[in-house]
């Protein structure tokens, strides 16, 4: 039912983006579901600056996937070369559209990202209430996408098990339900189906080994497991995540 693990599993990935829980989420989500080696790096402030300018990020942004030193952009095409790797690539050409599909509809959720990690003050709350306006029409769609594609078997988008596109609607909505925790009626399939996510066995150890956000609306920022608040007010501009932890080199 999906791609096989294939060579480039065996190459030295280094995953760059900022101190934000966003656009990178699905990858770690995916690196962690299929056992994935990589170097989980964050960048802020100078350091990113810095490569920007010198020309290092393809379309001058983050996050970038480096494979054996190629720099790869765009969260969705890094989240598909994670999802082959991770095994949960679906490999019919039609199950794959219709999970790509849903996959590009969660994509659609992402001003859920800079919301809860840069928006403050009037501005958190302007887009707060445009954001959740228009939510219930994308969910309703969501769960009849859901609802159909496990009519015949399993329990996810994927099927039997969880596709690429699974774990992109969780970012998403995972991250609305910070800011709105009843925004998903009971009533909805996907209730259920976040559960059954959030049950996974390396979803559980990840969503409670990554670092918290906080302050969400008014000072964002990351807490790791050792309790240090990294922001990109931060003066260092670099660091490695490590089980949770921030190491600065």
């Amino acid at each position: 039912q999906f791609l096989p693990i294939f060579t480039s599993a065996m190459a030295a990935l280094r995953l760059s983006y900022l101190p934000f829980q966003a656009m990178a989420e699905t990858t770690r989500f995916l690196f962690r579901y299929g056992g994935v080696k990589y170097q989980d790096e964050v960048v802020w402030g100078h350091v990113f600056s810095e490569r920007r300018r010198e020309g290092e990020y393809p379309f001058d942004k983050v996050p970038v996937l480096y494979i054996d030193g190629m720099a790869v952009a765009q969260s969705g095409s890094i989240a598909r070369f994670a999802a082959k790797l991770a095994a949960c690539y679906p490999a019919d050409p039609a199950r794959c559209a219709l999970n790509d599909a849903v996959f590009e509809m969660a994509q659609e959720l992402c001003t859920i990202n800079p919301m809860i990690n840069c928006y403050t003050g009037r501005e958190f709350e302007q887009v707060k209430r445009w954001y959740f306006g228009h939510l219930p029409q994308h969910l309703a769609n969501l769960d009849a996408q859901l609802e159909a594609a496990t009519r015949s078997e399993g329990s996810f988008f994927g099927g039997s098990g969880p596709s690429h596109a699974d774990f992109n609607v969780y970012h998403h909505l995972a991250n609305a339900r910070l800011v709105e925790p009843e925004c998903i009626p009971e009533s909805y399939k996907l209730c259920h189906w976040m559960e059954l996510m959030e049950s996974l066995p390396s979803m559980k150890q990840y969503l409670e080994e990554r670092p918290q956000l906080v302050g969400i609306g008014t000072d964002p920022g990351l807490v790791d497991k050792a309790g240090r608040f990294l922001s990109q007010r931060d003066p260092e501009g670099r660091a490695i995540l490590v089980d949770g932890c921030f190491i600065f080199e």
